[in-house]
Order: structure tokens, then sequence, then C-alpha cells
């Protein structure tokens, strides 16, 4: 097995236990709690933040990780990346969906925080 195998396999696999993370928060059928989901001391206080904040963390965790798998497996295919940096390739492809989820959710509490009375 190739070392482009071998990653796409892994960020494939993990990119679809991502989405089955994402799919509850971002459907809102997570209620506070304190082990799964965007927890803060903001969003475990209100649960108007709490399913705001994982709707977004589960709608930008879904895309990045759909992306994330559709990229990796086309510069595998595509040998755009010498097999030497593709291991830093997939580590990237596994890591930003879930940092730019968490930036863009990060944004979205503290707006919410400004707003609410």
């Amino acid at each position: 097995m190739t070392v482009f195998e071998k990653g796409t396999i892994t960020v494939l696999a993990c990119s679809l236990l991502f989405a089955a993370i994402a799919l509850p928060l971002l459907l809102e059928r997570v209620p506070r709690n304190v082990v799964y989901g965007y927890r803060t001391r903001a969003t475990l206080a209100s649960d108007r933040l709490w399913y705001a904040a994982n709707a977004c963390f589960g709608r930008w965790l879904l895309a990045g990780s759909l992306t994330s798998a559709a990229v990796t497996g086309w510069v595998a295919g595509s040998g755009l990346v010498a097999p030497e940096s593709f291991l830093f390739f997939s580590v990237l492809a596994l890591g930003l969906p879930v940092v730019v989820a968490g930036v863009r959710t990060g944004w979205l509490v503290r707006r919410l925080e400004r707003d609410e009375p």
C-alpha cells in the first residue's frame, strides 16, 4: 500500500467520523451537556447560545470534512504532492476543518454574547 493510499484512507475515515459528529450538532439534536458539543461558559449557560454555536460548529465541520476528503482524494490521485510531503498534507487536511469550525463558531458566540440581553 502506498503512502497516498494510506493517507487517503485515513483522511476519508476521519472525515466520515467528523461528519457523524457534526450532523447531530448541525441538526440541533444535542442538548446542553459537558461531554459533546461546542462547550464554553457562555454556551453552557444559555440554550440559545448552545444551539446556535453547535449548529454553526456542525455546519463548518461537516463542510470542512467533506471538502478535506475530496481535496485529499484529488491530490493523492493527481500526484501534485510528493510522497514525503503527503503525510504533512494529510495532517493539515485533518486538522484544518476542526480549527476553522472552532474559530468561526468562536466568532459567532462572541457576537451573540454581545447581543444577549
